[in-house]
């Protein structure tokens, strides 16, 4: 995981800054429009044009730290135990390599690092963009989304990968995918995911008939998918683009407080989820 520093603030004080914030973007935007009709007069229209949008830009980088102390640590604490909640930190690029749930480009970015314990397993998760920039212009998305890490104190099995037929950049090597490629009895799954394993057995003994069921289900939510399986750890990736779980587009319009801790509440009931279903993993139900 990356180093670094937070600034914690109590949920109502971050709230007020918040929606002071939120005002000063207005303003910025208003000193903006009024440069605009000053570019007549070039020199002057610019430099009102150039403070309005640093207004702007100030009062936005202060509002996204704001919103996670507003709507985000408060809720972790609540429904999790022992939590490390670092926004401005993430994986590090070793951590999502040893993952193997997706290919590495030259460049990575991460944020939203959580550390915490729920029903007896320990996990971190981050928000991770993977990327191969060929030159200024041009460039391909790897990954942009969610990486979960689980750890449980049991071994589970030797390896399983399990990729959503959606999930285009894959680590394996194509003589993985060749001799590795497990084909389960659910066609409707299979239709969905590839499974790859050496072992044959472990990816039968796994991906049990319910927890397929849960996949797909997941399949149908995100863009893509993957996860993998190796001894005592579980990784589940989840492909989102454009969409950070603990961000919102909060400068524009009424800020409701409710939806907010509504949509962070739906984030970690769905943290909570993926844990159930790797505790049926762990047993085999």
């Amino acid at each position: 995981m990356n180093g670094g520093n937070t600034v914690i603030r109590t949920s109502n004080e971050a709230i007020v800054r918040l929606q002071e914030n939120r005002k000063a973007v207005g303003k910025g935007m208003l000193i903006v429009l009024a440069g605009a009709f000053c570019l007549a007069f070039p020199p002057l229209g610019l430099l009102i044009v150039f403070l309005g949008y640093r207004k702007v830009q100030k009062a936005r980088e202060e509002m996204k730290g704001l919103y996670k102390d507003a709507f985000v640590r408060e809720p972790l604490a609540n429904n999790f135990e022992n939590v490390i909640y670092e926004p401005g930190n993430g994986f590090t690029r070793e951590d999502i390599e040893s993952f193997r749930v997706c290919m590495m480009g030259n460049r990575y970015w991460t944020e939203d690092y959580i550390s915490a314990e729920y029903a007896g397993v320990r996990f971190e998760i981050s928000q991770v963009n993977v990327r191969q920039v060929v030159s200024d212009d041009k460039s391909e998305t790897y990954f942009d989304g969610r990486i979960m890490a689980f750890n449980f104190p049991d071994k589970l099995v030797s390896q399983v990968a399990v990729f959503s037929r959606k999930f285009k950049y894959r680590p394996l090597s194509r003589s993985e995918e060749k001799t590795t490629q497990v084909e389960l009895e659910s066609m409707e799954f299979n239709r969905e995911f590839d499974v790859y394993s050496p072992v044959q057995q472990d990816a039968f003994y796994l991906i049990t008939p319910h927890f397929e069921e849960r996949l797909c289900f997941l399949a149908g939510k995100y863009d893509s998918i993957a996860m993998n399986v190796v001894g005592n750890r579980v990784i589940l990736a989840f492909n989102e683009p454009g969409n950070n779980a603990f961000d919102a587009a909060i400068d524009v319009g009424q800020l409701d407080i409710e939806k907010e801790m509504a949509k962070v509440q739906a984030e970690i009931d769905d943290i909570k989820l993926f844990i159930s279903m790797i505790l049926n993993l762990r047993t085999g139900s």
